[in-house]
């Protein structure tokens, strides 16, 4: 019970800051995202500076398993907000064209909300059947994701992932991103798909 009323207070506290912020302005720091209704209300899209991006491994013994299909894969209750991915090569735009001989890099943040704690990792894969394109380590800091959600447990809930291009298949696909909890071996999906064009 006590669970489930932190878990509501997240969320109420996360509807009230994007209903706050739906007049469309945005956050002097957030340059590159969609309006605020469409992301978490005032968290930045861009990584602070300096940090590292995260290697795109697809070895999921990183995840501990040995096959994909031990991971449970499954979308957040509406009212859930669990992380969203920010931008693709730096654009927070929704659609994005991409060449085979290039490299995709997405960022964002992801939380386990029911954990009050950072994602441990992030998978993106394949939209029709979960094969696995990248691996990221959450770890990145993200003061603005712990502000807006009032706790200081996210604070390190940034994550960012780069790969080949060639990994993809040729023409319109929409990837997609999962909170990975390794403990339960649960994969939920963040919010905000970004459709890619990719071409030859």
């Amino acid at each position: 019970m006590l669970h489930q009323a932190k878990v509501l207070g997240v969320v109420s506290g996360l509807a009230i800051l994007v209903a706050a912020c739906s007049d469309g302005t945005q956050s002097a720091t957030n340059t590159t995202s969609p309006p605020a209704a469409d992301t978490a209300a005032n968290v930045s899209t861009t990584a602070p500076a300096g940090q590292p991006a995260t290697s795109a491994a697809t070895d999921i013994s990183s995840l501990g398993v040995k096959d994909v299909s031990e991971i449970k894969f499954q979308t957040p209750s509406p009212n859930v907000i669990n992380g969203f991915v920010d931008a693709v090569n730096n654009s927070g735009t929704i659609k994005h064209n991409v060449s085979k001989t290039g490299t995709v890099k997405f960022t964002g943040w992801a939380i386990v909300p029911e954990k009050t704690k950072a994602a441990e990792k992030v998978i993106i894969t394949l939209p029709t059947n979960n094969q696995i394109v990248a691996i990221a380590n959450v770890n990145t800091a993200r003061p603005d994701v712990a502000k807006a959600i009032k706790s200081e447990n996210y604070k390190n809930s940034g994550w960012t992932t780069s790969f080949a291009a060639s990994s993809l298949p040729t023409g319109r696909i929409v990837l997609k991103a999962w909170a990975y909890d390794p403990a339960t071996k649960t994969a939920t999906q963040l919010k905000n798909l970004h459709e890619l064009t990719v071409s030859e």
